[in-house]
Formats: C-alpha cells, structure tokens, sequence
C-alpha cells in the first residue's frame, strides 16, 4: 500500500495498493485523467508528474517522453505501479473548458406548450393523487412524482409572497395525460435537451413558451477515462466496470443540469421534462444496460426504443421531471443519428440528399427516393486529437488551424516554423485538436512536405517533423509521421464509406442535392482543407451544409413538439442499414482512399 499525495490546487492523499495502476487509484478516487486508449499504455495522455518519491520509468514512459521529460518526473499513471509514497502533480490538460459544439441553427418551429388547468385544492383532505387524477389507479413511480409535485407546491406557496396566488389554488399543466408540471401562476417553463457524445456532452435549455435557448452547456465526457472510442467502452464495461461507467455520466448530467438552470436564472423545478440522446453504446451506459452483445456478432442491442422515466429513476438532484431518451436504429446507429436526420428534415428530402456525423464513429444517412439508408464506419480518434503525438480535445490552447508561412525556410530551420497557428480562445498552444490535424496534412500535402502517399518528403522535411509551436513549459509541439497515418486511415473510412453508400444506392456524386456535415469536427472543419485531403469529394463542396450539434437540434425539435416522438419512430422503422465490412466496394476502395490524390 503506497500513500500518493496529489500536490497543486488543493492537497489531497490517497491510497494506491501495490497491484493497482496509479490511474486506476486516481479514478477510484474520483480524480479524472485522460485516457482514450483505456488505460493499456498506447495513447500516452494519462500523463503525471512524479514530484517526489522514486518510481523509475517503464518501456511505455520512453514511448512517450524524452530523456529530458522523464528526468522531469513525467510518467503515464496507466503504467505506474507505486511501490513506495509519491507526492505527484495532474499537468492541466484543459479538458474541463472543453469546446464542445452545442450549437445549432434555430428553426421556425413554434413551441407546444403542456395544457394548463387551474386547480383548486379541495378542503376535505383528499389525497393529492385522487385530486389531481381522479379514478386512476397510480404506480409507485408515478405516486413519488406526485409526491413531489406536493413538496414542490408547498414550497411554492409556503413562503407568503406578495404576487402569489391564493395558497389553495395552483396551476397544473399535462401533456399527454401525464402531469408534467404543478406550478402557481404563469412561471416558465423550460426542457432540457441533453447529447451523450463519445467524447463530449452537450446540453441545451428551452423556454417552452416561446421555443427560443435560454441556456448552453458543454463538458469533455468524463467516460474518456475508461477509453476513447466505444469499442473501449464497451469492453471497460464487460470488464466489470458498467456500473462505474453509468454513475461517471449520471453524475456528470446532473451536475451539467444543475449549472445550465443556474446560469439560465431559473428554478429545477421549472423544467418540466428532458430528452436525451446518443449513440447506443452511451445510451446502455446512461441505463447500465448490458453492453456484452454490443461488442460481438451480430452486434445485438438490449433495446433501440424510446424509454421513459422519473428522473430520480436515473439522476440525483431537486429535478422530478419525466426523462425520455430517443430511439436509435442500430447498434451503431444509434438515437443520435435519428435526432440528426428529424433535425435536418433528411428524411423529408425529396431529392437524394446525405448527412455525416464525422468524429471517432463516422455515421452516415442516404434520403433518395423515398428511402434512408445508413450506415457507420470506425473512423478512430484522429478527428478528435486522438492517437495523435501532440493530439488534444478542442480545449482552450488547441491548435485550430495551421497555414503553410509562404517564404519560410524548409526543413523547418526557421526559428519560429514553418507554420502561422490559430488556437482555441488565442491560448498559449497546448496541442492540436481534430481540425488543425486536418489543416496540417492538407497544408503540408499542398507545399510538398507530403507525399501524396502519407509519407514525409525527406527532401523538403529532413527532420522527419513538422515543428509547429513551443509550449509553455518549453516542449515543442510537432506533428510525426505517425499522425500522419492516423489521419489517412480516418479520412479513408469516411470517405469510403461515402463512396459505398452511394454506390449500393445506385448514385453519383451529381446526383446529390445537398451534404449535411454535422457534429463538432464537422463545425470546425476547413471545408478546403477537408477537400485537399480527400476527406469531402471536391464536386460537392458547393452543396455542403454544416449545421452543428444536429442530435441536439433534433432533441429539442422533440422536446417543442412531442408529436416528433412519432416522426423519430418512422425513421427508426424505415431506415436500412447497410453493413460497410462486407461491402467489397468498400473495401476495394478503402485502399485506394488511403492516398491523398485520390
């Protein structure tokens, strides 16, 4: 048993048992790190720094850090095994401002506020369940939620406010025969929309009554911990730890709930209902459901439907709303992609129209006559900053976009690059994230840095490194020929997968009418960097849509009007998966795609 103190903004101690990482001893501790690759010693983000105490470097430390670094006390917590105490320091990552896209574009869409009736409490003592719904018979469930709405009502009216309604009188507002909300006069009332993204949460506030955001929110998903991808997650979870993954994010969602009413102004108690979505691997950790057929053939789900419940069913905290999470269509396509397609009116589309949710999982949905067809490829973390040497989250210090510096001296002997960088909120740089990777390639692919086989021009780039940035403890900051690869091996699985999908349609490229390019890499993206590199056929780029958090957007359509709880059940229903692996079309092409002149 070793004693490991955590020295920077505020002490603390903890214990770590001999056999244990000192990652895994932090995350039982309630300490977050990241760590996309699960903890097995190949993603090199867990990093630490020993301060005091002797714990001597392993193979995967000299992977990761130079002899300089690890004189410096830098280790990776997945493959530290303490022996003896420690005091340790978290370098900042700056994953908790993480930049997430909770944006999307409003639509005319006029809110359908919950029915309203006055009620008068009766004098007689009769309960509240009979008053409110006379004759019907209650669950438990539905008489806690009665319950309370009882608290709520006294509270409402204990306090002798001056604009109060008389204490015996309340308003009660329905919606689809179940009470929503109990309430005293003409509060607001608001829903809220949540998006269970493999790296990301996003969460959006509405005023029922005139449909406009009242609030915004985004978090680095705290799961990232357990692996960066879902096949990660999914087997974190068969390995004991599906619990652990479930409390991780409802602990996450009610905190995130708690701080968007705080920095809206309002009240718990005026939100009357919430949605979630997400894909379905972080819908079955949200309800700690199963995830062991997930992972192997034929890739079964528990469920794919519409789930109903109390939120004190899932979440602590003084919410007492009901909680719906979305439908998805498959394993891996989940309720994301439906929320995404109602969102963008994909399946309105009288002409053939695509959409693509690019990031670690590249979903992707066909409209054309009178059909959806979708389908998911394993695009891998290069587009989030995953896998890559310098890669991060889009946090504050990011490198966002990089220019080739016209006039600069090659080899990268220039003092200050070869390369002009933007970062996320003007920081100090801290890494890049999946948008500057791709701004890279492309800038480095269009001045000969890169061949158009991935490789290094070691005529142009003999230090076999693009030198991008210094960082503030002095480290360069540099893009390898590793990343390279990571990204060709992404850009071709969502290409292809493109390519297949239009092919087993029958389709061209002039055939499509539009291309809606959603999701947080997608809204950052340089559509002429994303067309240098391959990732977006060229004929395209005029028909490209980027339209934000769409799963977001389609949630809070859902939430405006309930009656697109029926809209999403068709999609569901009707949509075609179409199973990318044994496609030879896309495997034949996969290959071809690798290439950047292709």
């Amino acid at each position: 048993m070793a004693i490991i103190t955590i020295i920077g903004a505020g002490k603390q101690t903890i214990r770590a048992e001999s056999n244990t990482s000192l990652l895994k001893a932090l995350q039982d501790a309630g300490l977050y790190l990241p760590a996309i690759c699960g903890g097995r010693g190949t993603c090199g983000k867990c990093k630490i720094r020993l301060a005091a105490g002797r714990m001597p470097p392993g193979a995967s430390d000299r992977n990761y850090f130079s002899e300089t670094e690890l004189a410096a006390g830098y280790r990776l917590s997945c493959a530290a095994f303490p022996g003896e105490d420690l005091s340790i320091e978290i370098p900042e990552t700056g994953e908790q401002n993480f930049a997430a896209v909770n944006s999307f574009e409003a639509q005319e869409e006029a809110p359908r506020v919950p029915d309203a009736e006055t009620f008068t409490l009766k004098k007689d003592g009769q309960s509240y369940a009979r008053q409110l719904s006379p004759g019907k018979k209650f669950s438990l469930s539905e008489l806690r939620q009665v319950s309370e709405l009882a608290e709520a009502q006294a509270r409402i009216f204990g306090a002798a406010r001056a604009d109060a309604a008389p204490p015996d009188t309340l308003r009660v507002y329905r919606e689809g025969g179940h009470i929503r909300h109990i309430g005293g006069g003409s509060e607001a009332l608001y829903a809220a929309a949540i998006d269970i993204g493999t790296t990301t949460l996003a969460f959006a506030l509405i005023d029922l009554r005139t449909g406009k955001t009242s609030g915004r929110l985004s978090a680095v998903n705290r799961q990232r911990e357990f692996g960066g991808d879902v096949i990660s997650r999914i087997q974190s979870a068969n390995d004991g730890n599906l619990s652990r993954l479930s409390r991780c994010i409802r602990s996450q969602i009610a905190a995130g709930l708690k701080d968007l009413c705080a920095e809206a102004g309002t009240e718990p108690r005026s939100v009357v209902k919430i949605a979630v979505t997400g894909n379905t691997t972080m819908l079955h950790l949200l309800l700690c459901l199963s995830c062991r057929t997930l992972g192997q053939t034929p890739f079964t789900p528990v469920t794919l439907d519409m789930v109903f419940m109390n939120y004190k069913e899932l979440f602590e905290g003084e919410f007492f709303c009901e909680v719906a999470v979305l439908p998805g269509i498959s394993t891996y396509v989940g309720a994301d992609i439906a929320a995404g397609i109602l969102y963008a009116g994909l399946h309105h589309s009288r002409a053939p129209a695509a959409f693509m949710d690019i990031g670690t999982n590249g979903e992707m949905a066909l409209a054309f006559g009178g059909k959806i067809l979708c389908t998911a490829t394993a695009a891998g973390p290069a587009f989030e900053g995953g896998n890559i040497l310098w890669g991060t989250g889009s946090v504050p210090g990011a490198i966002s976009k990089a220019r080739f510096r016209e006039g600069s001296v090659s080899g990268g002997d220039s003092p200050e690059g070869q390369f002009e960088i933007t970062t996320i909120g003007g920081k100090a740089p801290a890494g890049i994230c999946g948008s500057g990777v791709v701004d890279i390639v492309y800038q480095g692919f269009a001045k000969d840095l890169i061949l158009s086989s991935g490789r290094f021009n070691k005529k142009n780039l003999p230090a076999n490194e693009i030198f991008l940035a210094r960082a503030p403890d002095g480290r360069d900051i540099v893009f390898c020929q590793k990343d390279v690869r990571e990204l060709q091996l992404g850009k071709s699985a969502i290409r292809s997968g493109l390519d297949a999908m239009l092919n087993h349609a029958g389709l061209g490229y002039d055939d499509l009418q539009a291309l809606y390019i959603a999701g947080g890499f997608g809204f950052n993206l340089n559509l002429e960097s994303g067309a240098g590199i391959g990732l977006i056929p060229k004929e395209l780029l005029p028909r490209v849509s980027l339209i934000g958090n769409s799963a977001l957007g389609g949630t809070v359509k859902y939430l405006l009007n309930p009656d697109y709880g029926e809209e999403l059940y068709r999609i569901t229903e009707e949509a075609d998966e179409f199973s990318l692996p044994s496609d030879k079309y896309f495997n034949s092409h996969f290959i071809t795609n690798v290439d950047f002149d292709s």
